[in-house]
């Protein structure tokens, strides 16, 4: 459950929307993408996600690596 800290204490590490995965990481519960160095969320503590999970977004993440997708 957010508590709403992400937003206002942790602004500063809050990441552009349309930079997707690039340097960030996605907490689904607090719906935001954060430049952050831990695995898990300050706000919520829960994991956070590095790569997308759907599969359109999964191959255009892994061709702008150089990576072929399965």
């Amino acid at each position: 459950m957010c508590k709403g800290v992400c937003k206002t204490k942790y602004s500063e590490f809050l990441g552009e929307i349309s930079l997707r995965y690039n340097g960030q990481k996605r907490c689904g519960v607090c719906d935001i993408y954060l430049r952050w160095s831990d695995a898990k969320c300050p706000c919520c503590n829960s994991i956070l996600h590095v790569r997308p999970r759907h599969s359109r977004a999964k191959t255009k993440y892994y061709e702008s690596k150089g990576v072929q997708w399965i």
